[in-house]
């Protein structure tokens, strides 16, 4: 995440919500290339499907 911060550094304002989603979504997309690959991420499909189970709301 050093590389994210790298590049919002420079921002010095940051107005309301989606602007600072805009400066995330760019930052990330611009350090996206020095990412690496978490162990187990095939697994992530059946943890979202888990999540999405766990946080259902049956009323």
């Amino acid at each position: 995440m050093g590389d994210v911060e790298s590049y919002i550094d420079d921002v010095k304002r940051w107005h309301h919500s989606p602007q600072r989603q805009q400066w995330m979504a760019l930052a990330l997309l611009e350090a996206e290339d020095g990412f690496r690959r978490l162990d187990g991420y095939r697994d992530l499909p059946r943890l979202k499907q888990a999540l999405k189970e766990a946080t259902t709301d049956d009323e």
